[in-house]
């Protein structure tokens, strides 16, 4: 019965799989990504004296799908070129048991439109030109061949079906636009970005018909509030929209820094309206950051999952300075 049960997980969540080919994928720590996020981000650190980023994450899901748990890999790496600044940003995402792979390698770049005498106002504008990889082994797949009364569904089986792997590869364009406000001995620093992916609506079907990957938009919104010299909290809001497809996540991280020395310590939770809670721990070490979190999930797949999640791991590196 285990197994049997297992299986129907296994089916349930290719049938998401698959519903959902033509959306992209989330991260819950989405801030550990920004380029994902927003290419007017690349290289802009917003008069912070960085000489470079690089950033990464690591997300597993769906654990209790018979060894065949959705993961997703990111990386990252900008740097500033006087008003300009330059980046490359790849993405690989897993899909369970039919190895649906999503490979996308992006160069990003972006220019600041403030003068760089402003230290208030920080608005930057950016663009991102590369290719996306669909691919998946249909061989994987199960089918009626490999049902026996005796067991149920039993992927050892031949599933006497003679089945090519399927790939596809295309080009893609972002672009975006991100404001920062940010004013010394205050109180508080906002930030608000939009973006927009997909701009050439690629045609992603395997079989030749027309399938556009639709356009998709984010906004995100977050502000620092300054407490005291220890205690930092940073309220973030984000929304996005890919055809009939709507997240909206919003949570608060807190930040406590140690006295006397260059640690601070992260806590915080979001909410992924309709889908799940986020629970975040992690530790930075002056700009060098370090979480993980834990998707607690909400929605009708914990019928199937209970409230196992995603797990998720997200760093960003920029040097010893």
């Amino acid at each position: 019965m285990k197994n049997i049960t297992q299986h129907i997980i296994a089916v349930v969540c290719l049938m998401w799989t698959i519903s959902a080919a033509a959306q992209d994928f989330h991260f819950s720590q989405y801030d550990a990504l920004p380029m994902y996020y927003n290419p007017a981000q690349t290289g802009q650190y917003a008069n912070e004296k960085i000489p470079y980023r690089f950033s990464g994450t690591y997300r597993s899901q769906w654990q209790k799908l018979n060894g065949k748990p959705y993961s997703a890999i990111g990386a990252g790496y900008d740097m500033p070129f006087d008003r300009f600044g330059a980046g490359l940003v790849l993405i690989n995402h897993i899909s369970g048991a039919s190895n649906f792979d999503t490979f996308q390698a992006m160069a990003s770049g972006s220019y600041r439109i403030t003068d760089k005498s402003s230290k208030n106002h920080f608005l930057t504008v950016g663009a991102q030109l590369g290719i996306y990889q669909k691919k998946f082994s249909q061989r994987d797949l199960l089918f009626e061949n490999q049902y026996t009364a005796a067991t149920g569904l039993d992927p050892t089986l031949p599933n006497g079906e003679t089945l090519a792997d399927m790939s596809i590869l295309k080009f893609d364009a972002n672009m975006g636009v991100w404001y920062k406000f940010v004013q010394p001995n205050k109180k508080f620093a906002s930030s608000l970005g939009i973006s927009l992916y997909h701009l050439t609506q690629p045609n992603e079907s395997f079989t030749g018909e027309s399938s556009k990957l639709p356009m998709r938009w984010n906004g995100i919104f977050n502000t620092d509030i300054f407490i005291d010299q220890q205690w930092t909290v940073t309220p973030t809001v984000l929304f996005m929209q890919q055809a009939k497809a709507q997240e909206i996540n919003a949570g608060i991280i807190g930040a406590y820094k140690i006295s006397s020395t260059s640690y601070t310590i992260l806590a915080g939770a979001s909410v992924r309206v309709k889908d799940s809670v986020v629970m975040q721990l992690g530790m930075r070490h002056r700009n060098n950051t370090f979480r993980i979190s834990y998707d607690l999930v909400t929605s009708g797949l914990k019928n199937y999952s209970g409230t196992r999640g995603g797990f998720e791991m997200g760093f960003t590196y920029c040097g010893w300075n």
